[in-house]
């Protein structure tokens, strides 16, 4: 057996079906979901606070996005970010007509209950994800979640007002374990995901361990958003070489620590990430079908791995 599918792990690695996208399960077995953010703080497709934005430079960026997705087998998610309350009436229907899951994300909790809210009154909760419950998130929006019918919770594990003793991978599991899961169950969501919060660069190794920890032995669908920590990573301040080495190997270590889906900011930064993640997926893949395990057809293994056994036969 190798490393990765020792006996220590759980049997119980749940996988989900968001937006028709299989989330979890054993590193390797379903392809990484890839989740683009849209409408944060400086995205150039968002005009205004109250929602307005470039809707045809959004479909041309997420049908790119989504180019490079299908070109190397991976999932593709959006991290929908509502900047006030009344974005949401702007922002929300457009955005549902694309079959993907969306995680419903903003910094002010009403806007979240309002985006719950008209999901459910767009019929879309079932390719939603509620980004999500904090520990100190209010009893108003479990109770929302819960009444909307959002079927995925997003748990961030770690704690605010107290961050010293939340930082640590240990300190993470425990507060989600006594916790975020018995909160998420109030909600009545049929699925959980756990998000690793990154804070800085440095406490992505945090972040990988907490995933670790979390799959082998909880086995719920876990990642974060290094994307967190990479925002000043552009073109503006590194070599363009660094910039596939920056996202694609952080994106490539977290891979490797079981993360099922990484939030990699700006939607068209998806080509400095996909390649990486497609090879370590196809070796992960080709580990994990050597192992037992039953590979889909569209999975990066059939694709990049497969190309690059013929181009090295051929040389």
């Amino acid at each position: 057996m190798s490393m990765l599918y020792t006996e220590s792990w759980t049997n119980d690695q749940k996988i989900i079906e968001i937006g028709g996208v299989k989330i979890g399960g054993y590193p390797g077995v379903n392809p990484a979901l890839l989740v683009a953010s849209l409408f944060y703080q400086g995205d150039k497709y968002l005009l205004g606070e109250d929602g307005i934005i470039d809707k045809n430079g959004v479909s041309k960026a997420i049908e790119y996005a989504q180019e490079v997705a299908l070109k190397y087998s991976l999932y593709l998610g959006l991290d929908v970010i509502f900047p006030t309350e009344r974005s949401v009436e702007n922002i929300l229907p457009f955005i549902s007509e694309y079959e993907l899951p969306l995680f419903l994300d903003s910094p002010d909790p009403m806007a979240r209950v309002k985006a719950y809210k008209m999901a459910n009154e767009l019929g879309i909760t079932s390719k939603c994800i509620a980004n999500g419950l904090y520990i100190n998130s209010s009893i108003e929006e479990i109770k929302e979640i819960r009444n909307s019918r959002i079927e995925n919770v997003l748990l961030l594990v770690f704690d605010p007002m107290n961050p010293s003793k939340s930082m640590m991978p240990l300190d993470r599991y425990n507060l989600l374990v006594n916790k975020l899961l018995p909160m998420a169950r109030k909600t009545s969501a049929k699925n959980i995901l756990i998000d690793a919060i990154v804070l800085d660069p440095a406490s992505i190794v945090f972040s990988a361990e907490t995933i670790y920890l979390v799959k082998k032995n909880l086995g719920y669908p876990a990642g974060c958003a290094p994307a967190n920590a990479l925002g000043p990573v552009s073109k503006k301040n590194v070599e363009l070489e660094e910039m596939f080495g920056v996202h694609g190997g952080l994106a490539v270590f977290l891979r490797i620590y079981g993360a099922d889906f990484i939030m990699y900011g700006p939607i068209k930064r998806i080509k400095y990430i996909a390649p990486a993640v497609a090879i370590v997926d196809s070796l992960l893949g080709y580990s994990a079908r050597y192992n037992g395990y039953r590979i889909d057809r569209k999975h990066p293994l059939k694709k990049l791995l497969k190309k690059l056994q013929k181009l090295f036969i051929s040389s």
